[in-house]
């Protein structure tokens, strides 16, 4: 079960990133994207950014950029999820040694998440 979730990620991603750019084909005639300042990073943590994409998605902002955007966000966060139900499956196997490795793989990739 675990490792299906990187092949649904990815699958998934790489269907939001094909249909970004054929929407941005449609509505422009060329797959030229034009630098936005609201899909950097700047000053905010991955998450924050994360929840500012979904939040705009769920209020209806489904332009081709925006599901580009959400395609790699989907790529960045699928190891993360990944990581997460691995130490849950340690912990409800029991598997000590296991749960606290990825307990710390998964404590360094928060911290790089939150740092950037």
């Amino acid at each position: 079960m675990i490792s299906y979730i990187l092949i649904i990620g990815v699958i998934a991603s790489v269907l939001l990133e094909a249909a970004g750019i054929l929407g941005l084909y449609y509505s422009n005639g060329n797959v030229d994207i034009v630098y936005a300042p609201e899909f950097s990073l700047k000053g905010s943590n991955f998450f924050v950014y994360a929840a500012q994409v979904i939040q705009g998605l769920l209020l209806g902002k489904w332009t081709p950029i925006t599901v580009l955007t959400f395609g790699l966000l989907l790529l960045m966060v699928t190891p993360y999820v990944r990581v997460v139900a691995s130490a849950a499956y340690f912990a409800a196997e029991k598997n000590t040694k296991y749960f606290f490795i990825t307990l710390i793989v998964l404590i360094i990739l928060t911290g790089s998440l939150l740092a950037h």
